[in-house]
């Protein structure tokens, strides 16, 4: 995506930033991501730059520390929330740092069944039951593949306020 506004969002739980520059790639010039994680060796081998998006590091614990992030176009939660103790309240937390029209993109295991790996799975239908739930009137299922680790169902959504994705 290489047209519109600058946006800004959120990569929580990023890692080295896999997911972090692979939505670089998609944001218009001059957008911004804040990447969050509480590994501080993994958040050191996140890009500052990524095309011609800014990305801002920051270590922390996104389940339990509040966001400093307000008025995010996105929160993006690749393979993330299956961490998250208490989805319901984590993603009406979280929304409040969104606009109006802010949107969650996700990536997540299509299983009900907790692992080591996956304490807190959630199913495709769990999710979009819990997004209606706190008021997000769009979930997109985008794509699904087999993971590599164990041969699971991974999904990835776009969860939006509004109709459809813009």
């Amino acid at each position: 995506m290489s047209i519109g506004r600058p946006q800004h969002w959120a990569d929580l739980g990023c890692g080295t930033g896999t997911f972090t520059r692979a939505l670089a790639e998609l944001l218009p010039t001059g957008s911004t991501i804040a990447a969050m994680d509480h590994n501080a060796t993994a958040v050191k081998q996140v890009p500052d730059l990524h095309g011609n998006v800014q990305i801002t590091k920051h270590v922390g614990d996104f389940v339990t520390e509040p966001l400093a992030m307000k008025d995010l176009d996105g929160i993006l939660l690749a393979n993330a929330l299956h961490f998250v103790r208490d989805q319901a309240a984590f993603i009406q937390r979280i929304s409040t740092s969104l606009k109006p029209t802010g949107a969650l993109l996700l990536v997540e295991y299509d299983t009900g069944s907790p692992n080591p790996w996956v304490p807190h799975p959630l199913s495709f239908v769990a999710l979009s039951q819990l997004c209606a739930d706190r008021g997000f009137g769009t979930v997109q299922r985008l794509g699904e593949r087999t993971s590599a680790f164990g041969g699971a169902r991974l999904y990835s959504v776009w969860v939006g306020r509004g109709v459809g994705r813009s």
